[in-house]
């Protein structure tokens, strides 16, 4: 596990690159901390699953106390 700053986030997030997502229900396949996932009409979404504000102490929290980012959005932020 490694945290890696969210790409497009100006180093205010950070993922762990080897989480897991945490809602059992979530569809799609979750790889190297993204979960890829098509919507009915077609369109790919990816999201980071296992997120924290950058350096912060998640210790006492679950995974999903923080949700997940849309990698969509931050990639589209990046120039």
């Amino acid at each position: 596990m490694a945290w890696v700053i969210v790409p497009g986030s100006n180093d205010v997030w950070e993922y762990d690159n080897a989480g897991t997502s945490s809602y059992s229900d979530a569809p799609g396949t979750v790889t190297a901390g993204i979960r890829t996932f098509t919507m009915p009409n077609g369109n790919v979404h990816k999201l980071y699953v296992r997120c924290r504000k950058a350096g912060e102490d998640l210790t006492g929290l679950a995974a999903e106390d923080r949700g997940e980012l849309s990698k969509d959005f931050y990639d589209a932020r990046v120039v």
